[in-house]
Formats: structure tokens, C-alpha cells, sequence
């Protein structure tokens, strides 16, 4: 290592050589490790969007100024909006001019020229102000017997001070609307002309909440029997401690559910029996090995991730990186054709067995490389290996979890204003509140009609309505 000079070197300088030769490699290797931390960002890791860095945001997103000029180009067909149907209009008032605007002439009824009719549509929201209804109850005395009988109240009127309507609105501004509640309470005073306070906005919550325990049993019980479920889970803060907010979801419902923890036996409990049934779509977080393989998907989201982690390495690992960067870009053009009916099924599974050779030959050569990240990266991979390819071979599955990442996004943003939930109750209400919104939807319903159909039928003690109109396939 040293040369013909080592032997004439006394021990004790040996020995000082050796020690400082491993130190040197050691901080060389912590300088590549903290450089590779500097790197990271949304492409290469699982940061989100909002926390690269400004100028690494401003340096992706920077691009050559277009000779085009600002706005619609020459040649756009432009868009208008379209008249509202004769069924959604309010009121009709008709403009007819009366005398002639060339000689001043006094113009007639019977003068329209009905051909050069136009319409002008005026779109307006009314001033909104509720409306108090005081309930008197009554006292009769009876005269034959001198009982004294006092009105009760209709089964229909709530045990709080406010309808359906109005508790529907406050819950639907809250969860979907990202409304704080001090806000509501300003909101609901300027605007409505009604006067809220804090606590009647958390009973309000906690009404809903009840309202709305079976449909969120019914969107969890049809995710649970669907064919394909999309998984994920993100932090979600319970007093002040940590909590994750789990998210499974189907082509026709969507349910959250937040625990304590982010461990296997949260995803076991959540699905039960369910677990033998059908396919999954995750990452490859550990809690999820405890599915068979053959029954899982994963997302190549994060894998193209992983590759540009590798391909930003240096020596050995950048050559693998890139390598499978490259396939990688590969299977994402076949499954482009494929979904624009370019290909055939057969086709799209023929055009990805070579990629799947070239990708393959890459790992099992990270996965003997003297590189530790890069080793222990392809060898995680490899492990899942079967799950890369069930996309390819179960109809209706996509190769990515973006169906569950884009179903967090709410979420993500409520926690960001409320900063999680300080109680068990204030828990199952964001869980329901999110599982009927998401649901609702995605069977294309309006989430506030539900709403208030949810709040009146818990007031008359009646089942909700359905909450899923459209039969799942499979």
C-alpha cells in the first residue's frame, strides 16, 4: 500500500500511519454520507415538495424564457361560460328599448326583432342571514282533574341550538374547507349573523361525528372486501404525542383511521380476515411484510426515488443508479402505452420482461458491491422483487401509490392548522369527516347535501343514508 519505504519505517510511525490512514477513510466516508443528506430533496427521498430548499426549487423549476406572449395565442378558440338552463333561473327581467337611437322614434312591442335577442346572465349570492325559530311549550291544566300538562318538543327538533344545516356547514368548513374554528366563529358572525362559540363548535363536531360512525363503517367494511387497496400512513399528532393517520382506499371508498403507532399490528387490526383477500399497493415500509408477497404492489414512485438517491452517488453506485434509472424510464413509457391502448396486454407484458432482466442483473450487482447504502438498498429491493411486477398481471392495478398519496394531501393540510387532535373523540372525528368527504367524492356526490341528510336522520334516530351508491367490481 505504502511502497518499498514502509519496511524502513519504524513501528510506532507505522502504526500512527495505519490509525490515521482509517480515520481519513473513515471521515471521507461521514463527508460522502452528510453530502448525500445536503442532496436530498422531494426527488430523491421522501421529503415533500414544501421542504427542498429555495434555490433547489427555483434551480428545477427554471426554464428558458418562451418568445410566446402572456395569455391566450393567436388562433385559441377561447372559452366562455355557458348559460345557466332556463330550470336555475331566479328571476327574468326583460330590457326593451324605447324609442329609436337613429331618428328618436317612440319603438312598440309589436317592433321586437326576436332573431337579435340576447341574454346576459347575472350570477349573485343572496345575503345570507340564518333564521331563529323560537319553540314556546305550552302548559294546560286540566280541568276535570287538575293536572297540569306541558307541550313537549317534536322528535325532529336537535338537542342543540342549531339545525342541520347550519351544523353540516360548520363541520364541512372546518374539515374540507380548512376553516379554523376562531375563524368559523368570526365567520359565522359576519357572515351568517349567528353567534358560535368554541364549545358549540366542538359539540357540533362531536354530533356529526356520531352522525356519521356507520357510513364510516361502511366505506371501511367495502375497502376491506374491494380487489385492489391502496395504502399509506403519515404522522398525525394525538396530545401532543405521536400518532400516525392511516389511509386505505378502493375505486369507490376511501377510510382513515388514526393510531398510536405505525406498526404491523395497527395495519393487522385495521384488516382483519381481509388480509387473505385480494392486493395490496404500498411502499416498503416493514409493516407491510406481513403480507404475502404475490398479494402485494409497489409503488415505483419510490423506487424512482431510491435510483436517483443512487444515480447522485459517486463510483460504483452512480453506474447502478443510472443504469436502472434508465430502465426504469423504459417501464414507465410501456405502461404509457399500454393505458393509451397502443399495446395489448399481451404486448405490455412481453415489452417488460427484458427491463425486468436488465433492472434484475443491476440489483444482484449492487447487491454484492463493498458499498453498504448501495448493498443494503438493492437488497431490499430484490426482497420485494415479485411485488415490482404484480401491476402488470392484476387488472385495475397502477404501478405507483399515488392513489393513497394524493388521499393524504387533505389531511396533511388540516394537521398543518390544527396540529393534530388533542383527544380520542376529536380523533374518530377527523377519521370520519375524511373517510365520508373522500368517499363521497369519489361516488361523486355533493359531501355538505350528505352532510345534512347524515345530521337529520341521527336527530329522528334513523340510520344514515348510504353512503356508497356504486357497486365495487371483483
Amino acid at each position: 500500500m505504502f511502497g518499498e519505504l514502509w519496511g524502513v519505517i519504524p513501528m510506532a510511525a507505522q502504526t500512527t500511519i495505519l490509525a490515521m490512514h482509517s480515520e481519513i477513510v473513515r471521515l471521507q466516508e461521514q463527508l460522502h454520507e452528510l453530502q448525500a443528506r445536503l442532496r436530498q430533496d422531494s426527488s430523491n427521498s421522501s421529503k415533500p415538495p414544501s421542504l427542498d430548499p429555495l434555490w433547489q426549487r427555483a434551480g428545477r423549476t427554471k426554464k428558458p424564457k418562451s418568445p410566446r406572449l402572456i395569455g391566450a395565442q393567436p388562433g385559441h378558440p377561447g372559452v366562455s361560460r355557458s348559460p345557466l338552463p332556463p330550470t336555475q333561473i331566479d328571476e327574468i327581467v326583460h330590457h326593451s328599448p324605447e324609442q329609436c337611437a337613429n331618428c328618436g322614434h317612440a319603438l312598440a312591442s309589436d317592433d321586437e326583432v326576436e332573431c337579435l335577442l340576447k341574454r346576459r346572465q347575472l350570477i349573485e349570492l343572496p345575503i345570507i342571514k340564518v333564521n331563529v325559530t323560537e319553540h314556546r311549550m305550552h302548559a294546560r291544566s286540566c280541568k276535570t282533574c287538575g293536572k297540569i300538562t306541558k307541550a313537549k318538543l317534536p322528535p325532529s327538533f336537535p338537542k342543540t341550538s342549531f339545525g342541520p344545516r347550519l351544523q353540516a356547514e360548520v363541520v364541512h368548513l372546518v374539515a374540507n374547507c380548512r376553516l379554523s374554528r376562531r375563524g368559523l366563529v368570526k365567520y359565522a358572525q359576519e357572515s351568517w349573523g349567528a353567534s358560535i362559540s368554541l364549545g358549540s363548535v366542538h359539540r357540533i363536531e362531536q354530533n356529526v361525528s356520531r352522525a356519521l360512525e356507520e357510513p364510516y363503517r361502511e366505506a371501511l367494511e367495502t375497502v376491506k372486501a374491494a380487489p385492489v387497496r391502496h395504502v399509506d400512513e403519515t404522522g398525525w399528532p394525538q396530545k401532543n404525542k405521536t400518532g400516525w393517520l392511516w389511509t386505505a382506499g378502493c375505486a369507490v371508498a376511501t377510510a382513515f383511521t388514526i393510531a398510536r403507532s405505525r406498526g404491523k399490528e395497527v395495519f393487522t387490526e385495521l384488516f382483519g380476515d381481509a388480509m387473505e383477500r385480494g392486493f395490496f399497493v404500498s411502499d416498503r415500509y416493514r409493516a407491510y411484510r406481513v403480507l404475502k408477497m404475490e398479494q402485494r404492489g409497489v409503488c415505483h414512485a419510490h423506487l424512482k426515488r431510491d435510483f436517483v438517491k443512487l444515480e447522485e452517488r459517486e463510483g460504483f453506485a452512480h453506474l447502478v443508479g443510472s443504469g436502472l434509472r434508465f430502465q426504469h424510464t423504459l417501464m414507465f413509457e410501456q405502461v404509457r402505452l399500454f393505458k393509451a391502448a397502443e399495446l395489448s396486454v399481451g404486448q405490455f407484458r412481453e415489452s417488460l420482461e427484458p427491463i425486468k432482466k436488465r433492472m434484475l442483473g443491476l440489483l444482484e450487482c449492487g447487491r454484492e458491491a463493498s458499498d453498504k447504502k448501495l448493498s443494503g438498498m438493492c437488497a431490499d429491493i430484490l426482497l420485494h422483487w415479485p411485488a415490482l411486477w404484480t401491476f402488470a398481471s392484476v387488472p385495475g392495478m397502477e404501478p405507483t401509490n399515488n392513489t393513497a398519496e394524493r388521499s393524504l394531501r387533505q389531511a396533511v393540510l388540516w394537521r398543518k392548522g390544527s396540529f393534530g387532535t388533542q383527544s380520542e373523540a376529536g380523533s374518530r372525528f377527523v377519521e370520519r369527516m375524511l373517510t365520508v368527504t373522500h368517499t363521497c367524492r369519489q361516488n361523486r356526490r355533493n359531501v355538505l347535501d350528505y352532510l345534512v341528510c347524515a345530521v337529520k336522520a341521527a336527530i329522528l334516530r334513523k340510520p344514515a343514508p348510504r353512503l356508497i351508491l356504486t357497486i365495487p367490481d371483483g
